[in-house]
């Protein structure tokens, strides 16, 4: 078996080399999502150092241009400032203190890493006829009843609007009116982004 390669350097932690592991043993977090870590992923070696990286969140850009959903600047990914309530203004979800975003400077628009690779268009079991595309609006969703806030999918022919979370069935609320559905929700983006455009359907039985 050849043994990991290290990656000489990474703009999230620039001065020191990361080496790939094989496997976490002891659960960490990501130090540029926040998501716990299974399986391989990168670690700083340097005495008391303790920075890791998911491998696939190593592939991030620093920069992205002309991305659709905020096409009027560059996004830079970079470290987030620990601001209680601070949110996602993709898909509304709470940003771990200390995890990476993409930000834009001039207008404050940030976002997770993971919302960079949602596909501008999906389709949905529960709106079979048209392919939903990704839109920035206000409504209500059809699934949960629960309003659109920024960023939806939507069918523009039959005036449907589904939240990013809800394209498969509605999302789970949180007991008590509080909060806890960030790593639900993380899970529902990561396999739009996992499944890619128009192949979703039934892809999410399983959660519910």
């Amino acid at each position: 078996m050849a043994a990991p390669s290290p990656i000489t350097s990474h703009f999230a932690h620039p001065g020191h080399e990361l080496k790939l592991r094989g496997d976490y043993h002891i659960p960490h977090s990501c130090d540029l999502c926040g998501e716990t870590i299974a399986g391989r992923g990168y670690s700083c070696h340097h005495r008391r150092c303790f920075f890791d990286l998911h491998e696939d969140c190593a592939a991030y850009p620093e920069t992205l241009t002309s991305f659709f959903v905020h096409p009027w600047h560059d996004l830079t990914l970079s470290r987030a400032a620990a601001t209680a309530g601070a949110v996602c203004h993709v898909c509304r979800d709470a940003v771990p203190d200390g995890a990476f975003l993409y930000r834009c400077a001039p207008c404050g628009f940030a976002m997770h890493p993971r919302c960079s690779r949602l596909p501008r268009a999906v389709r949905s079991e529960l709106h079979p006829e048209h392919a939903l595309a990704a839109v920035a609006g206000m409504g209500t969703c059809a699934a949960c009843g629960e309003p659109c806030h920024v960023w939806v999918y939507r069918c523009g022919l039959c005036n449907v609007d589904l939240h990013i979370g809800c394209l498969h069935g509605a999302k789970p609320r949180p007991s008590g009116g509080g909060g806890g559905t960030g790593g639900q929700e993380a899970q529902l983006v990561g396999s739009l982004v996992g499944a890619g455009a128009f192949t979703l359907i039934n892809m999410m039985e399983s959660n519910h």
